[in-house]
């Protein structure tokens, strides 16, 4: 699967536009602060987006969509208003 393939459903992190695709997320993880990068969630998070680009399959990409909304609400991240 490609980076352009779109994630299992949009996730909206507070103040941005809506995460589409893994390479959307990817550039998201790229832009958090060091110290917010190196947590476990985002670790974690940031790995299962390798994976689901490399698989290529829907329980991947729904996997990697599932660790970004936690890593998202764990930050207090997450947009819930919507």
């Amino acid at each position: 699967m490609p980076w352009t393939a779109p994630l299992s459903r949009p996730v909206r992190p507070r103040g941005r536009t809506p995460l589409r695709s893994l390479a959307e997320a990817r550039a998201y993880l790229l832009t958090l602060p060091p110290a917010e990068a190196a947590r476990p969630a985002w670790q974690t998070a940031a790995g299962l987006l390798i994976t689901a680009a490399e698989a290529g399959t829907m329980a991947a990409t729904e996997e990697a969509t599932a660790q970004l909304e936690r890593a998202l609400f764990i930050g207090y991240r997450l947009d819930m208003t919507g």
